[in-house]
This record gives structure tokens, C-alpha cells and sequence, in this order.
């Protein structure tokens, strides 16, 4: 009798869902960086973009994946971080953007991790953000949250530098050591944020200029991403 595989384990998981190549529609999102290069930002303030991302906008996502994660590891509702999610994401665009990636995520965990309740859960939501669905792929999976949590930040830095390349190109190396900076400047946080299980506690660090960017940003019809 042959016996069960044991499931990949957790840094797997990590290195596949932070892989560009992921079928999610992650390309189409520059994390930012689009709608403050077109809002006038100049192109020198993009490592200090990505690295104030990584500790306001990019810790909510973390820390509203992580809590997802525990609720639906648990049985609870979800309805709660989604609602804590849209509280901390005052810009309509940059919610919409989530919901749409959440979009791409949905279809991957529901082809991956078909009947998982934490998937069934999760598809049964109206269009859920990106985080959300994270959280879901992260207790179907078996990632941690710390791995999740940290995934979260790594993603949003890393979309933003590989973004940059197609609307300034430059050296792809120099890049790296902002996504590193950036990951770097989020460690701090990153226990506390995945300890995280009430939604409540998911940080609220806004990025207002940025969502200005992003709201003028979904007016134009000319653009290379959508957000």
C-alpha cells in the first residue's frame, strides 16, 4: 500500500506564492508605483516609497491576512477582518485593485486546495481582498503566520521594484537591495503582527498621499497597470 506524500512544507508555500510567475494576475499591479511616478513623484523617491509601504499599507495586508488565517483556521466569521481590511483601505481604487488580485488568488486556491474548508469558506465571500484569500491559501496550505505575514510585505515590495523596470528602466540588480531594505524595515513589526487573532488589532497605518495617486490613478485610460 503506497503511502500518503507528505504536504510541502511551509517555506515551499512561501517561495510559491511570492513567485511572479504565479498565475494571479499579479503583473498587472505595480504596488504604487504607477500612479505616484504619473502623480509626479520622481523616480529617485521609489526605494523610499517601497520602504514606507513595507511599514504602513503593506502591514495591514499582513496583518489582515494573518488574522483571516486564524479565523479560518477556527470556524469563526470572516466578515470582521473584511470589515476591518475596508475600514484601514480608504481609497475605493486600492480596494478594488485587492478584490481583483483576491480574484486571481480565489481561482488558484480553489484549483490548489480544491475543498478545503477554509477555500469553500473563502470562495462563499463576496469578492474577498487579496489578504483575505492569502489567508485562506495560508490555512489550507499549512504556512505560518509569520511566513504569512512576511510573505505579505515581500510581495508588495517586490511588485513594486519589478514594476519600476518596465516604466524606468534601469540595472534590475539595483532594485534588490530596496526589496531587502524594505523587508528589513518591516521585521520589527512582524511578531507582533503575527500574533495577531482579533481584527481589531490589525495595525491602521495609512498612506494618504498614496491613495490620492491610486484614485487619480483609476481616472486615466491610458496606463500600463492597474494600480
Amino acid at each position: 500500500m503506497e503511502t500518503a506524500a507528505a504536504p510541502p512544507a511551509s517555506a515551499t508555500i512561501a517561495m510559491l506564492l511570492a513567485d511572479a510567475r504565479l498565475p494571479t494576475g499579479g503583473h498587472a499591479h505595480s504596488a504604487g508605483v504607477e500612479p505616484a511616478l504619473l502623480g509626479g513623484m520622481p523616480a529617485s523617491d521609489v526605494p523610499a516609497l517601497i520602504r514606507g509601504r513595507a511599514v504602513t499599507s503593506s502591514l495591514v495586508d499582513a496583518g489582515t491576512a494573518v488574522v483571516a488565517r486564524h479565523l479560518f483556521a477556527t470556524d469563526v466569521p470572516v466578515d470582521a477582518v473584511v470589515a476591518a481590511w475596508a475600514a484601514r483601505t480608504p481609497s475605493a481604487a486600492l480596494r478594488e485593485s485587492s478584490r481583483l488580485l483576491g480574484r486571481g488568488y480565489l481561482r488558484l486556491a480553489r484549483n490548489v486546495w480544491a475543498g478545503h474548508p477554509a477555500v469553500v469558506r473563502c470562495a462563499e465571500l463576496d469578492a474577498p481582498p487579496r489578504p483575505v484569500v492569502l489567508g485562506a491559501i495560508a490555512c489550507a496550505a499549512g504556512l505560518d503566520a509569520e511566513g504569512l505575514a512576511r510573505l505579505a510585505i515581500y510581495d508588495d515590495a517586490q511588485s513594486a521594484a519589478a514594476a519600476l523596470l518596465k516604466l524606468e528602466p534601469t540595472d534590475p540588480a539595483v532594485p534588490v537591495t530596496w526589496v531587502l531594505d524594505a523587508c528589513a524595515a518591516a521585521e520589527p513589526h512582524l511578531a507582533a503582527v503575527a500574533a495577531l487573532t482579533d481584527p481589531a488589532g490589525i495595525p491602521s497605518d495609512g498612506a494618504p498621499q498614496s491613495e490620492g495617486w491610486a484614485e487619480a490613478h483609476a481616472q486615466l485610460t491610458r496606463r500600463l497597470f492597474r494600480a
